[in-house]
């Protein structure tokens, strides 16, 4: 978290982040620890672990690059911690994930990556520019591996 003076205060919106509370809200039970007795809550702020399906090489979102985290993610963690206009950095970007939740969620996204291969797949993520350098940016799905699965090999 950075602040630009001691008296900044940091950002976290709850209400923008709520989650299906795995309660007795569900079973549509009463809390009657409360005072009047109520139902339980049917949203929560998510606890210490949150559980994302990782981006597989059949999802739309996937790109090429190693370390891809998925949409869903960056989307929670950019909600929580910041407004509307406000500017997100990742300064080792690799898919640019976080800059285009940024831009998709009204932020300013700011990405930086050495590798020009993924500098091209955040060019065309955030929506910057379709064609750098005379080359057209268009998504090409390569398998980062060879070996074919188990339903390919007939096992």
């Amino acid at each position: 978290m950075i602040n630009k003076t001691a008296k900044a205060h940091y950002t976290f919106n709850q209400n923008d982040i709520l989650v299906e509370a795995k309660t007795g809200a569900r079973r549509k039970l009463i809390d009657y620890r409360k005072n009047p007795p109520q139902p339980y809550n049917i949203e929560k702020v998510p606890g210490n672990v949150w559980e994302f399906s990782r981006v597989r090489f059949k999802m739309d979102e996937y790109e090429n690059h190693p370390t891809q985290k998925p949409e869903s993610l960056l989307e929670r963690i950019i909600k929580a911690s910041s407004n509307i206009g406000d500017i997100i950095l990742d300064p080792f970007s690799g898919s640019f994930t976080t800059s285009a939740a940024a831009v998709r969620l009204g932020r300013i996204g700011i990405g930086i990556d050495l590798n020009e291969e993924y500098f091209e797949i955040g060019l065309r993520r955030t929506g910057i520019a379709s064609t750098y350098n005379g080359k057209l940016l268009i998504k090409e799905k390569k398998r980062k591996t060879n070996a074919k699965s188990k339903y390919v090999r007939g096992e």
